[in-house]
């Protein structure tokens, strides 16, 4: 089992003396409404965008910061206008410099002196499977409508509402110095959560002392331990997590949720992702500071666990593919495998000498449609453990 949790960083400014920065910039055109094709990778929106009459694929991520290639700093000669204080989805604060972009165009709508930091993906795994070049995050979008339909994986870029008729409405909080915030409806209390269409998860809180709550409603629930989770900075993290299927929620009165997969984790903000944002249409006006949902089916949202083995991967250079993480009470915890083990094989795929590119095509298809091995009811593993190998039946 791979998956991408809690992947990108979600800034937030912590030098109020500079937080003005990220307000500046202008839009070229007015009037207008722009339709753009979003390439759906590993459950991430990625568009293309056009900088200096060159190509480039950024993750389109409304509760993160814009992103820029480290190599396009130094081929620009961008000037540095502030450094920033961040806070990544760990909660690790960092200091990064901010550049100034003379010039961005999606779909022939030009964006002039946003501002944005620089990062080079290609050098991490995961990210470096994802193949995108930078981040349109919300500094960008905060004077536009944004409409987000998963279905036809289109983006309507606009600066006048589109027609929401049957859209449920509700307040945005939105400053433009984080990601947009909404509330939901939860049976202890309301809580609010960032839209993160940077995250490829569901729903994920960071306080801990929802815990309790959570165990008094008797909800099901799975714990993971291990590396499993990543983030813009701080990009493998060791966590533990623990994951229940709460019952019965809102998103106001008009949105009802039956049941859904809801993560306590080490993440320092409350999270909602794609895989749970495409059930809905999605309209963002970040400007007038309000958000309008409809549900893509007329039918009250249901979520079960995922059949699982209960293990993930990873790769590294120096300890190739590898288990990173495993789920208590699962088949894979059951059959004793361990954080660490090498993976040798999985069914007839050799992956003892795996490579960084087969390992990312691996991460790519059980992060897709195609799922590979993880729609069998049963998996064979060959595993070392030091110097034992053992094959391992797996059942779920």
């Amino acid at each position: 089992m791979l998956n991408l949790k809690n992947m990108f960083a979600k800034f937030k400014s912590e030098n109020n003396k500079r937080r003005g920065v990220l307000e500046v910039g202008e839009l070229k055109e007015k009037n207008f409404s722009k339709l753009i094709s979003f390439e759906l990778i590993a459950n991430l929106p990625i568009i293309e965008v056009e900088i200096q009459n060159e190509k480039y694929k950024f993750l389109f991520d409304t509760a993160a910061l814009s992103v820029v290639p480290q190599t396009l700093v130094q081929k620009l000669s961008l000037e540095v206008v502030a450094e920033i204080d961040i806070n990544d989805s760990q909660d690790k604060l960092e200091s990064k410099a901010l550049y100034t972009l003379p010039s961005l165009k999606i779909a022939g709508l030009e964006f002039c002196d946003y501002v944005a930091v620089s990062e080079d993906f290609s050098q991490y795994i995961p990210f470096s499977c994802l193949g995108f070049d930078g981040i349109l995050g919300y500094n960008f979008l905060r004077s536009l409508v944004v409409k987000l339909d998963y279905k036809n994986q289109e983006i309507e870029l606009c600066d006048s509402m589109p027609s929401h008729k049957a859209y449920a409405k509700m307040p945005l909080l939105f400053d433009g110095h984080s990601g947009a915030k909404f509330e939901m409806q939860f049976a202890f209390r309301h809580i609010t959560f960032t839209l993160d269409t940077g995250k490829n998860d569901a729903i994920s809180l960071s306080k801990s002392d929802e815990r309790s709550a959570f165990n008094e409603y008797g909800y099901e629930k799975r714990e993971t331990h291990g590396l499993f989770m990543s983030s813009f900075n701080t990009k493998l993290e060791h966590t533990k997590e623990t994951t229940y299927l709460v019952k019965e929620f809102r998103i106001t009165k008009h949105i009802e949720i039956e049941q859904y997969p809801v993560s306590l984790n080490a993440t320092s903000h409350n999270l909602v992702g794609t895989d749970f944002l495409n059930n809905f249409d999605i309209i963002v006006d970040f400007r007038k500071k309000y958000l309008y949902l409809k549900q893509c089916k007329n039918e009250i949202i249901s979520k079960d666990f995922n059949d699982s083995f209960g293990f993930f991967m990873h790769w590294s250079e120096s300890q190739k593919l590898h288990l990173s993480g495993i789920t208590k009470d699962s088949p894979s915890d059951k059959a004793g495998l361990k954080i660490g083990n090498r993976i040798l094989a999985i069914q007839d795929i050799d992956t003892f000498s795996f490579t960084k590119e087969e390992y990312c095509q691996m991460f790519l298809d059980l992060n897709s449609e195609i799922k590979t091995y993880e729609s069998n009811e049963t998996l064979e593993l060959t595993i070392q453990n030091d110097t034992t190998i053992k094959k391992v039946y797996l059942k779920k």
